[in-house]
């Protein structure tokens, strides 16, 4: 039965033969808000790696934890697969496939006989360019910033297209027989370091494996589809899901205009997911994480999307990356041809239903089905096995339009505003009662068909992109729609209720169906956290177009100043100094830049907030003069954590990333050390409070600490408990009068005991003593 054949992998086959297998090489893209890993081979997929393909969270939302370096759950793209379909290709024996399909899924493991990557002359199989260097970032002698160079990185301006910070390359190869230039591209600069660019091209070589050989020279690929399936998960684990929908005309000057088909020349094709709301709850959930049982936080509140940046409607396109009138002519605005939002694991993609073992061949019509949804999407399938209810309810939310450059029939689906009718009307008052409704979505949206001779190129290109509101405002708008007072929060308090409700539909179109059936009715208070919560759509539509229009504007937009080279915190006492340089060869002109400015965040550089206590609120603090290379921080007191930035700006305002040289450990102020009075030694802070302070210095650089200040230069602290056993011992050499109880040899970490344990609640005593006998001791409280 067909639907018996969705559960085959369609693109597993095993007549490719393949020498050797490659370990898979990623490199970062990390220049702004939105980070991306790239993977040589062009795949994304989760089982693959642990990582998400795309995090935003630097200024935004995410709680650092444990999962930290996994990026989760602060990512916007969880794994993304890119597959590419023809009908009638004739592989290596001769046999003739009415329709063949191939490429990486986003649950797929075994990747190298479809799809993979190939060196380049140079043997590298991928390169990360820079513009400039990226920064040392040095506090108190310690290197904090990333590796770099590394294997294929090199800082190469002449080699980055357009204006972008960073770029970086890869060659590969699908079975089909097609090679792939895979370029990614990001900016840094505010207003465009919230989406990261895909560039890729594609060209009809015949070669199906790593050797240089054409196996299937001189053969065309009919009635190409390709086919781009990003899985988003955007706010972390639990139940708190996500909306899927596409936006066909978002123009940006006019907010009120309507989704609507066929799309013009001045539009946002960008298919995006949107938090929804969860029943079942004691308050409304849109924008909350319901799984983190923080009510203060709307840490759910995030937008993210793939952009249609440009889909050719023939091959006859230039493919450097100049956007000529030529260029800009051949996009077809009706483009992508078919639009599916799914369940994140849509069958008729996954191996056995998800088991990974042993690939069976796929069969000639496990390719053509899959060929054809690839054209239509799930229009028409109406299966009976409940894996594919899905599919099922998708399946009367279609509109269809003669849209496309050849004429042929293409499938949107509907905007969410109609699933907004049509759920009343199947007895759900919240789209999430769905049962394949989830955290994460997996969306579908291709283009084509094209005709591609042997030799030709298409160019395809995309944008992920995201939006949402501050994590500060996340934490303020929380507190105040948690004490029933959202409708006075900032601008909110200059609208009337009808006002935010006219707004809030504007935004959230299902709002006007289901606000009388949802449970409990939404408040006020609840409508003006929504409409703010719906304000990060504003932020993606706007991020999305400005993606557009760089691209548009030959990825020329103006260039950024360089931050400098090497960024220096040093903490020394009654001041905190901080020094720049530039490496000789990007030593500004005095006509480069018009001035330096300096942000300090306090306590932590995530913003925090419990209570009165608030951490992270990165605050511009000072500029200088373009000229200068020091500036000394004397506003600091003694046993606080104190992170900075540095940002270059141009004579035209424009100014560099402020993500490029945010320390992500602290500095503490020194004190001077105190020779023959030990009567002056303070333990800080004492009470050493463990829950206000895993608050107060709440990051990955910092950790729990205690201070003793105003020490001699030199002396052994041994730390015991009220009982008289041994806890630590430190040995103070830094010759200041500042020494920090934390973990030994590594910087940021939580003060530790010699059994490596956190100390329990409980008195302590210090007994510090001098080289030459002198001592004292002091007492301090830990409360956990």
């Amino acid at each position: 039965m067909k639907q018996r054949k969705l559960l085959i992998l369609i693109f597993l086959l095993g007549f490719f033969p393949m020498s050797g297998v490659h370990a898979q090489i990623a490199k970062m893209v990390k220049v702004g808000k939105a980070e991306a890993r790239i993977y040589d081979h062009g795949c994304q997929s989760e089982d693959v790696y642990e990582h998400s393909m795309v995090a935003y969270y630097r200024g935004s939302y995410v709680t650092f934890s444990d999962e930290y370096q996994t990026m989760w759950p602060g990512g916007l793209l969880k794994s993304a697969g890119l597959l590419f379909g023809a009908r009638n290709w004739v592989d290596t024996t001769g046999h003739r496939w009415d329709a063949y399909v191939t490429g990486s899924c986003t649950r797929k493991r075994e990747l190298d006989i479809y799809q993979f990557a190939v060196p380049d002359e140079e043997g590298y199989y991928i390169h990360r360019y820079m513009r400039y260097p990226l920064p040392q970032i040095i506090i108190d002698g310690i290197h904090t910033e990333d590796p770099f160079p590394t294997s294929g990185d090199e800082v190469a301006p002449e080699k980055i297209w357009g204006t972008a910070d960073i770029m970086v390359e890869s060659n590969v190869r699908l079975s089909m027989g097609l090679d792939v230039k895979q370029r990614v591209l990001a900016w840094s600069q505010p207003g465009h370091d919230d989406y990261v660019i895909w560039d890729w091209t594609f060209v009809n070589t015949g070669n199906v494996d790593r050797d240089d050989a054409i196996e299937l020279p001189g053969q065309t690929l009919e009635d190409v589809y390709i086919i781009r399936v990003p899985e988003a998960a955007i706010n972390g684990t639990g139940s708190n899901k996500v909306f899927p929908t596409f936006a066909g005309t978002t123009k940006k000057e006019n907010p009120d205009t309507r989704l609507s088909y066929p799309q013009d020349d001045d539009s946002l094709r960008i298919d995006f997911v949107t938090p929804l709301r969860a029943g079942g709850l004691s308050k409304d959930s849109y924008g909350f994480n319901v799984s983190a049982g923080q009510w203060t936080i709307l840490n759910g509140a995030r937008f993210g999307g793939s952009a249609v940046l440009f889909a050719p409607k023939s091959i006859d396109v230039p493919q450097n990356y100049n956007p000529s009138a030529s260029v800009a002519a051949s996009n077809d605005p009706a483009q992508p041809s078919m639009h599916t939002s799914l369940l994140a694991e849509p069958s008729w993609i996954i191996l056995n239903n998800g088991v990974i073992g042993d690939f069976p061949a796929a069969t000639s019509s496990d390719h053509l089905f899959a060929y054809e949804v690839m054209v239509k999407g799930v229009f028409g399938i109406d299966p009976s096995e409940s894996n594919f209810q899905e599919a099922y309810y998708m399946d009367s939310l279609y509109d269809v339009y003669d849209t496309t450059a050849s004429g042929a029939k293409t499938y949107y689906e509907q905007p969410y505003d109609r699933w907004g009718e049509l759920d009343p009307a199947r007895g759900y008052a919240y789209a999430s009662d769905n049962s394949w409704m989830r955290f994460d979505q997996q969306s579908h949206f291709s283009i084509g068909p094209y005709q591609m001779e042997f030799g030709d190129t298409l160019r395809y290109v995309y944008a992920y992109v995201g939006g949402a509101i501050s994590r500060k405002t996340s934490y303020l708008l929380g507190e105040a729609w948690n004490n029933d007072e959202a409708a006075s929060y900032s601008w909110l308090a200059g609208l009337d209720s009808a006002q935010m409700v006219e707004e809030l539909k504007k935004r959230d179109p299902i709002f006007n169906v289901y606000s009388t059936a949802l449970s409990p009715i939404p408040t006020v208070n609840d409508i003006a956290k929504g409409l703010m919560v719906a304000t990060g759509k504003d932020s993606l539509f706007n991020n999305g177009m400005n993606a557009q229009r760089n691209f548009n504007m030959n990825y020329d937009i103006p260039t950024s100043p360089a931050p400098p080279s090497v960024f220096e915190v040093t903490s020394a006492p009654d001041m905190i100094r901080l020094t720049w340089s530039y490496k000789p060869a990007y030593e500004p002109s005095s006509s480069d830049l018009a001035k330096f400015k300096i942000y300090r965040a306090l306590g932590g550089y995530v913003y925090e907030k419990q209570g009165t206590i608030i951490t992270g609120d990165w605050q511009l603090i000072d500029s200088v003069d373009g000229s200068a290379r020091l500036y000394e921080d004397t506003d600091v007191t003694t046993a606080f954590d104190y992170y900075y930035a540095i940002t270059a700006v141009s004579p035209a305002g424009i100014e560099s990333g402020i993500f490029l040289t945010m320390a992500e450990i602290a500095a503490n102020l020194q004190s001077y050390p105190v020779i023959d009075y030990l009567d002056s030694i303070r333990v800080v802070p004492n009470p050493l409070n463990v829950n206000a302070s895993a608050r107060s210095r709440y990051s990955e650089g910092d950790g729990l600490k205690l201070t003793f200040v105003k020490l001699p230069p030199e002396c052994t602290i041994t730390i015991l408990t009220e009982s008289g056993k041994l806890v630590t011992t430190i040995n103070h050499t830094n010759e200041t009068g500042t020494e920090i109880w934390e973990a030994p040899g590594a910087t940021g970490q939580h003060i530790i005991t010699d059994s490596d344990q956190l100390p329990a609640s409980g008195i302590y005593i210090a007994y510090i003593r001098t080289p030459d006998g002198k001592s004292i001791s002091r007492k301090f409280l830990i409360v956990r």
